[in-house]
């Protein structure tokens, strides 16, 4: 036992040391997190408008959205996937589209508050891991709840749409990629 207790102390002398000689070794773990952070934030504010690319594939410049832009691009949006709709299908998913864009813009808040807080944990003297993988897990939940609203959007949409509208959609996201 005393052996198994003295390698440990031993391995973890030689990480402190390590670690002491590659002062680097804590930026590119910064850098790599926050690559991380930034890359879900990217994702989830691509959805809520705030930014980079959007559900439909295309490049958003337009800044932080507001509700009226928010509602002028759902109008675009439903107008072009569904020019064949009925009016009364289009009214049914445009609402349906800016009540999940009304819950999820908040998100994009959210997501620069957790890149903030990676970067203060990182940057610190001393690395509080459990600190990470609080952030972590709380990204998680905050990107399951992201999930959950995406999806049961979807599902409603998709009950406005006949099966025909359906197939044709799903032609359309494979086109794009998704």
């Amino acid at each position: 036992m005393n052996t198994q207790n003295d390698n440990n102390a031993a391995d973890n002398a030689a990480d402190k040391a390590a670690r002491k000689r590659h002062p680097a070794r804590r930026w590119i773990i910064a850098t790599a997190f926050i690559a991380a952070i930034g890359t879900m934030a990217t994702a989830g504010a691509g959805l809520m408008g705030g930014g980079g690319h959007g559900p439909m594939g295309h490049h958003r410049g337009h800044g932080q959205m507001t509700p009226e832009k928010m509602e002028k691009h759902v109008d675009k949006m439903v107008s072009h996937l569904l020019a064949d709709g009925t009016p009364e299908q289009k009214t049914k998913l445009k609402a349906i589209a800016m009540a999940a864009c009304t819950d999820l813009l908040p998100a994009r808040q959210q997501f620069q508050e957790a890149h903030a807080r990676a970067r203060e944990i990182l940057m610190a003297p001393v690395v509080d891991r459990a600190a990470l993988e609080q952030l972590r897990v709380a990204q998680m939940q905050h990107m399951d709840g992201i999930s959950k609203r995406i999806v049961a959007a979807l599902g409603d949409a998709a009950e406005v749409l006949t099966p025909e509208q359906r197939v044709k959609f799903g032609e359309f996201m494979k086109k794009r990629g998704h």
